[in-house]
C-alpha cells in the first residue's frame, strides 16, 4: 500500500511537469514528441493507450494541428504514465526525481526546446570528440554545467541524481578539470548514466587522461573536450541552443 500511494504521487508530480512543458511551449507539439520519445514509446504504441489514431498525434506532433486543448494533454500525459507502469515505470521513476538546491556546483542546467544532435553540441562547445564520433547525429535533450572542484567538495554520491535536470538524456559539462578521470570514475560509479560527457580544462586532447577515455569508451558515452577559453562561454553558448 505504502509502494502504490508513492508512486501515485511520483506519477502526479511527472505529470503536471509533462502537462505545464506542453502548456507553456511555443510549440507543444515538439514537447509532446520529446517526452513520447523519451518515454520510448512509437505513436501507434501511444496513440494506443489514448484511444486515438496515429494519424491524430502525428498530426499534434508536428503542429499541423492547432494547440492540443486541456482534455488531450491529460490524456496524452495520462497514456505516456500508465504505459510506462506496465513496463515496470522506470521512465516514471527516472523522471520524478524532486531536486534540492545544488546551486553550489551547478553553474547552469536547461532543457533544450527541440533536441541537438551531438554533433551540434560539439560544435558549439568548441569541442574534440574523444569518443563516440560514430554516435554524432544521436539527440540530446538538455544540459547541465557543473563546477567540478565544487562538486568534488560539497556533493554527496547520491546528489549526482539532481544534475540530470528532467532527464538524464542529457550533455553534462565538467569545468576546472584537470585531465578528465574522476568525473568519469564518478559517471562509472554511478548506475544512471548521461548520454553524453563533455570536459573542460585541459588544452589539448593530449592531456586529457587516457583512462579516462578508456572508461568513457566501456561505458560507451560520448566524451569531448571543449577548447573554449571560459566556462562563461560554455555557458553562453549552451544556452543559444535553448
Amino acid at each position: 500500500m505504502v509502494e502504490k500511494a508513492v508512486n501515485q504521487v511520483v506519477g502526479e508530480i511527472l505529470m503536471s511537469r509533462i502537462a505545464g512543458e506542453i502548456i507553456l511551449s511555443d510549440s507543444p507539439g515538439s514537447v509532446m514528441k520529446k517526452w513520447r520519445q523519451l518515454f520510448e514509446l512509437n505513436q501507434s504504441e501511444l496513440a494506443k493507450y489514448m484511444n486515438v489514431s496515429s494519424s491524430v498525434l502525428s498530426d499534434y506532433e508536428n503542429n499541423r494541428r492547432k494547440s492540443p486543448g486541456a482534455a488531450f494533454i491529460k490524456k496524452f500525459v495520462l497514456a505516456l504514465i500508465n504505459a510506462d507502469m506496465q513496463r515496470g515505470g522506470i521512465h516514471v521513476k527516472r523522471y520524478s526525481m524532486l531536486h534540492r538546491d545544488l546551486s553550489i556546483a551547478v553553474i547552469d542546467m536547461n532543457e533544450f526546446k527541440t533536441p541537438r544532435s551531438i554533433k551540434k553540441i560539439v560544435e558549439t562547445l568548441d569541442g574534440v570528440l574523444l569518443v563516440g564520433r560514430e554516435r554524432d547525429d544521436e539527440l540530446i535533450y538538455g544540459y547541465t554545467v557543473v563546477d567540478s572542484l565544487s562538486a568534488i567538495k560539497n556533493l554527496e554520491a547520491s546528489d549526482l541524481l539532481y544534475l540530470f535536470g528532467k532527464n538524464p538524456t542529457r550533455v553534462i559539462v565538467f569545468t576546472k578539470v584537470s585531465r578528465g578521470r574522476s568525473p568519469m570514475v564518478a559517471i562509472r560509479l554511478y548506475p544512471i548514466k548521461p548520454k553524453m560527457i563533455v570536459i573542460h580544462g585541459p588544452k589539448l586532447p593530449e592531456e586529457v587522461d587516457s583512462f579516462a577515455i578508456e572508461l568513457a569508451e566501456l561505458e560507451g558515452i560520448p566524451f569531448c573536450l571543449s577548447l573554449l577559453k571560459s566556462t562563461e562561454e560554455i555557458v553562453e553558448n549552451l544556452r543559444k541552443l535553448i
